[in-house]
Parts: C-alpha cells; sequence; structure tokens
C-alpha cells in the first residue's frame, strides 16, 4: 500500500481524508503551518509540515484553495527536499464537479419522470448552479433567491462567518452567466421575505445553498412543502465542518415534520439530496 501525507488540516483536508481509497493509499500525516492544529493524538497525526514529509511519502497531497497558497505550500515541500509526485486539491476541482454533475443527472431524473414545477435556487452567489439548473432545465422557470450582497447580519449570529463573505458578485453578473436568463427571475433581498407573492408556486428542483442555519432552516421549511412529488432539494454543506448550522437545520426541520427521505453525497462539502416521495 502507498502512503501519503496532506498539506492543510482545514475543511478541504478533511474532507479528502473521507474520500480517499484506502485500499491504495495510507495517510501517514497531515501537515500544516498553524501550530494551533497540531496535534499529535490524532488518526492521522497534524503536525509541522517539514516533519510530515519525514514520512518519506509516495504522494503529497495539498488540499489548500487558491493558487497562491496552493503554490507556496508546494515550495516549502520542494525545499524540504520532498521530490515526489504532489497533486494540488484545487486543480482537480476545477476538472471534477461531483455537485455539478449531481444536478445534472436530478435534472435529468426529473425530465424523465416529467415532475413538474419550476426551479429554485437559495444562496446563488455568483451563479455557477444557477447557470448548470438554467442549462439542464432549459424549460423551467428559474427563481433565484439571494442579498447579492453577501450574509444578512440577521443570520450571522450563530456564525462566525465573516459577514464580507460572497460580497463580489451582482444579480447582473449571474443573469450574464445563464444561458437562458429569459427563464429567470431574480428574488433579491432577504429570505424568506423575497418569497412574498409565491405561495401558491410549486417546485420540482431546488438548490438550498445558504451556508448558514437561519436560511437553510428557513429553506427547507418554505421549499419542501411546496416540492412536487418526486421533485429534489441539493442541500449544500449538508457535512460540511466549517458550516454545521446546515446539519442542525435538518436535524430541526426533520424534529418538526418528520424524517427526510435524504441521501448524503461524497462531494467535498457534504452536498445531500432530499427526495419527496411519490
Amino acid at each position: 500500500m502507498k502512503t501519503a501525507v496532506i498539506l492543510g488540516a482545514g475543511q478541504m483536508g478533511r474532507a479528502v481524508l473521507e474520500l480517499l481509497n484506502t485500499n491504495r493509499y495510507r495517510i501517514a500525516a497531515v501537515g500544516d503551518n498553524d501550530t494551533a492544529r497540531h496535534d499529535a493524538a490524532a488518526e492521522p497525526p497534524v503536525m509541522a509540515v517539514e516533519e510530515a514529509l519525514l514520512c518519506t511519502p509516495d504522494l503529497v497531497l495539498i488540499t489548500v484553495m487558491g493558487t497562491e497558497r496552493a503554490a507556496m505550500l508546494e515550495r516549502q515541500a520542494r525545499d524540504a527536499g520532498y521530490a515526489g509526485q504532489i497533486l494540488k486539491l484545487h486543480e482537480l476541482r476545477e476538472l471534477l464537479d461531483v455537485r455539478g454533475r449531481t444536478v445534472q443527472l436530478a435534472s435529468q431524473r426529473i425530465r424523465e419522470q416529467e415532475i413538474p414545477g419550476a426551479a429554485a435556487e437559495l444562496g446563488v452567489y455568483r451563479g455557477d448552479t444557477a447557470r448548470l439548473i438554467n442549462l439542464f432545465l432549459p424549460d423551467r422557470k428559474l427563481y433565484l433567491f439571494d442579498t447579492f450582497e453577501g450574509f444578512d447580519e440577521r443570520d450571522l449570529k450563530e456564525s462566525f462567518t465573516s459577514p464580507n463573505r460572497f460580497t463580489d458578485t451582482s444579480a447582473e453578473m449571474v443573469l450574464g452567466r445563464l444561458p437562458h436568463p429569459e427563464k429567470a427571475v431574480v428574488r433579491k433581498g432577504y429570505f424568506p421575505e423575497t418569497a412574498a407573492g409565491l405561495e401558491e408556486k410549486r417546485f420540482a428542483f431546488v438548490s438550498l445553498d445558504p451556508d448558514l442555519y437561519a436560511p437553510v432552516l428557513a429553506g427547507l421549511r418554505y421549499f419542501y412543502p411546496r416540492l412536487n412529488p418526486g421533485g429534489m432539494i441539493v442541500l449544500h454543506d449538508y457535512n460540511n465542518q466549517q458550516f454545521p448550522g446546515a446539519h442542525q437545520a435538518v436535524e430541526d426541520f426533520e424534529a418538526e415534520n418528520g424524517k427526510l427521505l435524504l441521501v448524503p453525497l461524497a462531494d467535498l462539502h457534504g452536498s445531500c439530496v432530499i427526495v419527496k416521495p411519490f
């Protein structure tokens, strides 16, 4: 069995640990420059980058996001004398998209089963998923719910997330990315206030990606009762340690309404698919 070392002990590093093919690779150690993350008792142990590389791995996986940070860790590994194979997660992520493929297959199923209803996304940001929904369900009205200005302060009470995250977007930019923008309806502002007037609307597909507890719970409360049988909700961050509020919101919704037909996905952000039974 080959050995590997992960460089980067954050959310992506933990996700890679769970996705690794343990029939082929054993993680000898995790290296990180943040000493607060070091834990010799962990499995695998978390230590300084140079110390982790002393394990002489067959492969180094750099799991930090961002070109500059990944390049810095690569230089650090080479300067420490490591001459073997290095894979950078952010490059693989640009090539492989589990959630995008899930949206495609779910949309195909909805078309084949002729599930009626509109499509929607709560938490649009720059429109990566909205573009896919619009592409794969071109005949459906697509409702886009977002502040388009980052997190609302009312939702940050349970989170240490910066209010300045996800502010580099606009409704106009998102619409410009859509293949069928005439099908899109922008609902800008605070959800669920922005859903006013859509009480009778029914849905076949919903992307739920607002990250935080309050809007995820509000999204489930609003969309699930309006989901047609056979319809699906793709929920981002269900098993994401960076945004644990999403998982808690599902648990609280189930406590209110009963268990959901939910399938966790093995993508890097811990998404899941919720299906409305026939």
